[in-house]
């Protein structure tokens, strides 16, 4: 008997293959990001001396959370993530929509997921905003995102203008920061609490940045006033620092 042509013996085998892959896209799933995990791009003591060049894409950063706060390369303006957006604010006070392909040299973001949530009002200013939420956290030593929603009486925001090499420390760049007054406002502060033991990985206490809800203005939050908002906190319990 003749050899059976090569075709068909290839027949079966691209069968079997076939099925192969079916059952690992059936059973295989991506890993999703883990719950309750704060990711950053760079520790802030790099960051703060002058390391204002990155290799994190934002599109890289959208996979690791969709809430969260940090700045572009070159300094240039603050950064806040809310709902899965990223916004520059930059130094003419006017939001954007930051592209994919845009990077930045530091910035923390995490999925956000609520755990406890309180009203607050007649908040007088933003040391008493900070008091009023410390009321509540659970522990004193763990890593918090926050969420601030409501009717701001005032906001007093900042934004940095972009550096040119060499770089100088971020304490001399923020020395030539533009200041905006934003009155009777609606829109929401996003941000962290990092502890003392964190000193040096992160920014220790609060460190929040605000966005209206008509996305015209924002920026690195200073002071404020609020007239009722909702607060919302999640705890962090797990923190990742993302290596380009």
């Amino acid at each position: 008997m003749d050899d059976a042509p090569a075709w068909k013996m290839l027949v079966p085998i691209a069968a079997v293959m076939i099925v192969a892959m079916s059952l690992l896209a059936v059973y295989y799933q991506p890993i999703p990001p883990e719950e309750g995990t704060l990711y950053q791009t760079a520790p802030f003591s790099t960051f703060s001396a002058g390391d204002y060049d990155g290799n994190t894409t934002f599109a890289e950063l959208a996979g690791h959370g969709d809430f969260g706060i940090g700045t572009l390369n070159g300094l240039d303006g603050e950064m806040i993530a809310l709902d899965g957006e990223f916004y520059q604010i930059p130094i003419d006070g006017h939001p954007r929509e930051i592209a994919p392909s845009e990077r930045t040299p530091y910035a923390t973001v995490t999925f956000f997921d609520m755990d406890q949530t309180f009203m607050v009002a007649d908040i007088s200013n933003y040391s008493q905003l900070r008091s009023e939420i410390g009321l509540v956290l659970p522990n004193d030593d763990a890593i918090y995102a926050i969420k601030v929603v409501g009717l701001f009486g005032y906001a007093e925001t900042r934004s940095v203008p972009a550096q040119t090499t060499p770089y100088p420390p971020l304490a001399d760049a923020v020395a030539n920061q533009t200041v905006f007054d934003l009155n009777a406002v609606e829109g929401t502060a996003v941000g962290f609490f990092f502890p003392d033991s964190m000193d040096g990985v992160d920014f220790v206490g609060y460190h929040l940045h605000f966005l209206t809800d008509d996305r015209t203005a924002g920026g690195h939050l200073l002071e404020c006033t609020i007239v009722d908002a909702t607060v919302e906190i999640g705890q962090l319990n797990d923190y990742h620092l993302l290596v380009a």
